[in-house]
């Protein structure tokens, strides 16, 4: 028998990025759902009555909302997606955890706005026995994950720097950064935050400087979305370098060799360069999701991973209010 799932908010993420011609792969949880096997995509849940309609028939459910209660009440779902603003994922996430019947949920990000209200929704899965997974992206990508294996096992060496840059905000999209870059160096030990965009909001773009627990530094640049898109990482090492660029599609691989302009000198060496797959990621993630509950595993980006990233970023955020002095990132 099919598992029930449900999504909560239909905006892009949620269902819209499939009309998107320019997107060919499964890039929203509502497509995700509906190419599972064994999984039947139930119902559908937005404040806007309008778009929730406008999903139910995207995607032929037969059932939408605007209130979540009242969903999870009348379907009893196993499966949940939480795909609605920022500021609303710790109260959305917590009513699904206390839903009879959950067995697993796929959020976007942030977990939360606050680690206090993260840990307490991690605590909160685990007393139930939910597998709640989280929508960094890059963690289910097979090009990155290949990625970040070779550069864990040595590819270029001892780690000495690891930069990179991002816009529209700490939370939102530097969260994913240092998830990213927590992927192939670590964990994160100290930060340092400067508001040099002076945004205004809620979740201002932050630079920060990071200490790695395992030695290596690494520089965070943000930028004003207005301008362009950028969101990419840079890793040096004693061997070598890697650079992902093109949001994390394209990638360069670099090693110290003899200079052919130089006698007596190193210098870095093209050895790679090409595409990163990154197709149906949110497939990958769903599937994953459906892995771990079957199999009672962490999946492959859990609350408890979301929760360390977020440690991080409430650091720097910390960091820039006390004028850029070093914060432990506290777990």
């Amino acid at each position: 028998m099919a598992l029930r799932a449900v999504l909560i908010g239909c905006g892009n993420i949620g269902s819209a990025f499939a009309d998107d011609p320019r997107i060919t792969d499964i890039y929203t949880h509502a497509g995700a759902w509906s190419a599972c096997a064994d999984v039947e995509l139930a119902a559908v849940c937005d404040a806007n009555a309008e778009r929730a309609q406008r999903c139910a028939r995207r995607w032929q459910v037969a059932a939408h909302f605007t209130d979540v209660g009242q969903m999870l009440d009348r379907v009893r779902p196993e499966l949940v997606s939480i795909c609605t603003p920022d500021a609303t994922h710790a109260a959305i996430l917590a009513q699904v955890l206390a839903t009879p019947g959950v067995r697993g949920v796929l959020a976007e990000k942030p977990l939360a706005l606050s680690c206090m209200d993260g840990r307490t929704l991690v605590a909160q899965a685990e007393a139930r026995g939910i597998v709640v997974a989280v929508n960094y992206s890059r963690r289910y990508a097979r090009g990155q994950r290949q990625l970040a294996q070779r550069v864990r096992d040595g590819l270029l060496g001892e780690l000495r720097q690891i930069r990179g840059c991002y816009t529209k905000g700490t939370l939102h999209n530097g969260t994913h950064w240092i998830d990213w870059a927590r992927m192939f160096a670590g964990e994160i030990a100290a930060v340092r935050g400067f508001d040099a965009l002076g945004e205004n909001g809620d979740d201002p773009t932050l630079d920060a400087r990071l200490e790695f627990a395992g030695g290596a530094v690494g520089t965070l640049t943000a930028l004003d979305h207005r301008d362009y898109s950028l969101f990419e990482i840079d890793l040096l090492g004693s061997r070598g370098r890697l650079r992902i660029f093109d949001s994390g599609h394209r990638f360069q691989l670099d090693l110290a060799g003899d200079s052919p302009r130089y006698s007596g000198y190193r210098a870095l060496l093209e050895q790679e360069s090409g595409e990163v797959d990154m197709r149906d990621t949110l497939l990958l993630a769903a599937g994953d999701l459906l892995t771990a509950v079957a199999q009672r595993r962490p999946p492959l980006c859990s609350a408890a991973d979301a929760l360390e990233t977020l440690a991080v970023a409430e650091a720097a955020r910390l960091s820039a209010k006390r004028g850029g002095l070093a914060v432990a990132v506290g777990r």
